[in-house]
């Protein structure tokens, strides 16, 4: 149970200013992304997936092949919700999103949300909240809870239809 908390502490997603500036062909894109998720594979975007994204029209055409920081952090996003939302409900995540914020304002508050919250899934308040329950049931505490999310979720992007 030690290595999964490490792996969860250890985890880090770039800032806005970390991300490239420069603008970034398809490979590199991939590689970037996938260096952040060497110990959660499942999460791994391809180039297919991420052209996917581009005609979808989640996430705008590229400029002379090259996409930008913004466009990076869009695709960060997208491999992480991607395993809780649709992709409809990502577009409207950005639809909400847009109509509210800056690409950098959205980006910068959904990272420090990740960082904060896979940090203390291990802390002290909530082991209290369940320390006479066994790793296991713990576990099953955990799914318990991201069902609930999944299923608040659903409902709220029902509701802005």
């Amino acid at each position: 149970m030690e290595n999964i908390q490490s792996r969860l502490h250890t985890f880090t997603l770039p800032t806005w200013n970390e991300i490239p500036d420069v603008g970034l062909y398809l490979d590199q894109v991939t590689k970037y992304i996938n260096g952040f998720f060497v110990d959660f594979p499942e999460m791994k975007v391809t180039p297919s997936m991420i052209s996917n994204y581009v005609k979808l029209k989640i996430v705008s055409k590229p400029e002379k092949k090259v996409y930008s920081r913004e466009q990076i952090a869009y695709f960060i996003f997208i491999v992480l919700s991607k395993t809780v939302l649709s992709m409809e409900n990502i577009k409207k995540v950005f639809s909400i999103q847009n109509g509210l914020c800056s690409a950098e304002e959205g980006y910068t508050y959904f990272q420090a949300e990740m960082m904060n919250v896979l940090k203390h899934i291990y802390d002290s308040k909530q082991k209290e909240n369940t320390k006479n329950l066994t790793e296991e049931k713990r576990m099953v505490n955990h799914i318990v809870i991201a069902i609930a999310y999944k299923m608040y979720l659903e409902k709220y992007f029902e509701v802005q239809e």
